[in-house]
């Protein structure tokens, strides 16, 4: 019996809903706005509804209340394997509340999480998305990190 229970937990804590999460590094004395970070989602292996998140990871130096993100992005679906369903998104982050207090989790870099869309895929369906940052300079210190993860919602 206690066999059956360990079997059983030890398949509950390898599943995940999580079918991509990826942070890409930036230079921390600045985040070009021409460098754009593309991630590419592999082909879901259940159709249903997925969860966009992305995640900026920033440290003290960063000198804006948020930062602006446009995220672009593909649906590339299984029957003719041709990006369809363009979308382009503009999301803005809290990195500071009004008093200057920083949000997020984290001591030396702190992590900051949105979501900001959820698309219905297909099974076999994939993602390309782009993210650049839409701040009014052209290059912004402070973030070391810019990620995505998506994560399965619910089936149809």
């Amino acid at each position: 019996m206690a066999v059956a229970v360990l079997a059983t937990a030890m398949l509950l804590a390898c599943y995940s809903d999580t079918v991509y999460h990826h942070y890409y590094p930036t230079d921390l004395g600045g985040w070009d706005r021409a460098e754009v970070f593309e991630h590419n989602v592999s082909p879901v292996a259940n159709g249903g509804y997925y969860v966009e998140e992305v995640g900026i990871r920033a440290d003290a130096s960063f000198p804006y209340r948020s930062v602006s993100l446009v995220i672009d992005q593909w649906i590339i679906h299984t029957q003719n394997k041709v990006p369809s369903d363009f979308k382009s998104d503009t999301v803005s982050i809290d990195i500071y509340d009004q008093q200057g207090q920083a949000l997020g989790r984290g001591v030396n870099l702190r992590q900051y999480t949105y979501p900001f869309r959820s698309v219905k895929l297909q099974q076999g369906d994939s993602i390309s998305l782009q993210i650049h940052h839409n701040m009014k300079n052209k290059s912004v210190s402070g973030i070391a990190n810019v990620g995505l993860r998506v994560s399965f919602q619910y089936a149809e």
